[in-house]
């Protein structure tokens, strides 16, 4: 009986990727792109997992003190704002170093 191949899986721009899963040229398009350094790459996974860590522990904690949903959208629309100026610089400053 062949035992079946150990599941690869990877995290790749904040999503979870089975590589088994992946055509030969995606699958090595992607370790490729891990495997090579890709700064702005991995900046907008960054951005992407801590913009959601962000957004989702402001709305528990609004919702949490029973603060009005339309408040509560203000804060999130404002982090948002926030957070992708953040971002923003942070790649302008990478693709400077380039």
């Amino acid at each position: 009986m062949a035992t079946p191949a150990p599941q690869s899986i990877l995290l790749f721009r904040g999503v979870e990727v089975e590589l088994n899963r992946c055509s030969p040229a995606t699958r090595q398009a992607i370790t490729a792109e891990i495997g090579g350094g890709n700064p702005l790459a991995d900046l907008e996974a960054l951005e992407e997992s801590t913009t959601a860590n962000a957004v989702g522990q402001l709305a528990a904690t609004m919702l949490a003190s029973h603060t009005p949903a339309v408040d509560i959208e203000d804060a999130l629309a404002e982090l948002r704002a926030h957070m992708d100026e953040h971002f923003l610089q942070r790649k302008l400053v990478r693709l400077y170093e380039r």
